[in-house]
């Protein structure tokens, strides 16, 4: 009687923290699959250009068909994608702050 009582209290916790592990290993490969995701469009979408190489978060989501949330989240979690720090929505694969237009037409002389 105490045996079945004893295995049927571990059986449920073993049940249990199997699926609390399943349901964190999924979790976890939908994060990377959304990181890799943002990534490859960044990589596809922009250049490392005055003007093109930045994204805003609305734009990526609509590129990458992902809720802006999960886009955000992807994005801050990504170490090769920069966050733009003038511009709190902004996002590339290249560089923090956007490439000046005159710095690449010799206009700016450092």
């Amino acid at each position: 009687m105490r045996e079945t009582i004893l295995i049927t209290i571990l059986s449920g916790v073993a049940i249990g923290l199997l699926g609390w592990g399943a349901a964190l290993l999924k979790r976890r490969a939908g994060e990377a699959a959304d990181r890799r995701r943002v990534y490859l469009w960044l990589q596809s979408n922009t250049r490392d250009e005055p003007g093109e190489s930045h994204v805003d978060t609305i734009t990526l989501a609509k590129g990458t068909r992902l809720p802006e949330e999960r886009v955000r989240r992807a994005c801050m979690s990504d170490q090769r994608i920069y966050r733009s720090s003038s511009e709190q929505e902004q996002w590339s694969p290249w560089r923090q702050e956007p490439q000046s237009i005159y710095e690449k037409r010799d206009l700016l002389v450092a």
